[in-house]
């Protein structure tokens, strides 16, 4: 699901109420015709959850907007699906949120050594794991994949920023 953070850190699942800011605002802040629609999406899937969820991804290049789903999307949501402004394509997902999240946090917990982040796969086909740049990237690949279920996809190599000053990982 287009994983919506709240400003008070949740997954999204609590609404705030949002104040007026006086004054123009900026176009690259207006909400757009996919924006709305993956908001209108995501909320549905929030509002109404089900294990086979995957999530609600912006196709900006397409001017449209993808929703992840395993097996067969409830009639809901594909009739709210074709009353949005923009397209609305569902695409079978291989797996749900509900099947990769506990992979992924489990993941990150085993492996904080050479695992820097991880999360759902955006087309949900696996978990996509960044590394750290001191990991060898092929060796922990292999075994993340030989230990896990369901694909585990390289995504890229980075090291977090530390903006607390508590650095938590030593190379």
């Amino acid at each position: 699901m287009l994983k919506m953070m709240a400003e008070d850190g949740t997954n999204g699942r609590t609404h705030r109420d949002s104040k007026a800011i006086p004054g123009p605002v900026p176009a690259e802040l207006m909400p757009t015709p996919p924006s709305t629609a993956a908001q209108n999406l995501s909320e549905w899937i929030v509002e109404n959850p089900n294990v086979n969820s995957g999530g609600v991804v912006i196709l900006r290049d397409r001017e449209a907007v993808a929703v992840y789903w395993k097996g067969t999307p409830p009639a809901e949501l594909q009739s709210l699906a074709a009353a949005q402004a923009v397209p609305v394509i569902f695409h079978a997902s291989r797996y749900s949120l509900a099947d990769l999240d506990p992979v992924a946090r489990q993941v990150l917990a085993d492996h904080r050594d050479v695992v820097s982040s991880t999360g759902p796969n955006r087309d949900y086909s696996g978990v996509s794991v960044t590394l750290w740049s001191t990991a060898p990237v092929e060796a922990t690949m292999a075994d993340l994949n030989a230990e896990s279920d369901v694909p585990i996809l390289f995504w890229k190599v980075a090291d977090p920023v530390d903006l607390t000053g508590n650095a938590t990982h030593t190379s």
